[in-house]
């Protein structure tokens, strides 16, 4: 077994995660973490809220794809959970850059399009014209976005398909 940081807990039983370790896995204040314990072993791991309702985000995705010729991706924070549609292995798993990241943190709907739709992901280019942006909220606290990526200027009709997917899962993880 490779040897780790050794990190002392203090009063109040906190460990302070070192810098290094925070910058790889690009964590930041206030993300949430996952702490699972097995025997004398501590695992801490990035915590995605679209974890617990995978299938559903996946069913919900797909049926938004197919209906609207479309791809949907359900994004946490920090990275792609669930991708569906035509590019879906192309956007699967991907990981979110600072700018798309800050859009997400806004927690309201917005249309990327043009210049706004460069550097999103790391490493990889989105193929679309106009990116939809939809907050996932349940009881006041931010699990990520519902996102259509579309050719064509969004209609009313795919804004309120969206918005309606969103509330389907924020209703499955209330």
């Amino acid at each position: 077994m490779a040897a780790g940081i050794v990190r002392r807990i203090d009063e109040l039983g906190r460990i302070v995660i070192p810098k290094e370790m925070r910058r790889t896995m690009r964590l930041k204040e206030g993300d949430e973490m996952e702490i699972a314990a097995s025997g004398d072993s501590i695992t801490l791991r990035k915590y995605s809220g679209f974890e617990s309702v995978l299938a559903a985000a996946k069913a919900v995705g797909k049926l938004l794809a197919e209906s609207l010729d479309a791809d949907v991706l359900f994004v946490s924070p920090e990275g792609v959970a669930v991708a569906e549609g035509k590019n879906r292995k192309k956007y699967a798993g991907a990981a979110l850059t600072d700018a798309f990241q800050s859009a997400v943190r806004a927690r309201k709907g917005a249309i990327l399009h043009g210049e706004q739709l460069k550097d999103l992901l790391d490493g990889r280019e989105i193929e679309c014209a106009y990116l939809v942006l939809e907050p996932v909220v349940v009881n006041g606290d931010l699990v990520g976005a519902a996102a259509l990526l579309l050719s064509t200027l969004p209609s009313d009709i795919a804004r309120a398909y969206l918005h309606f997917c969103a509330e389907l899962i924020e209703a499955a993880l209330a």
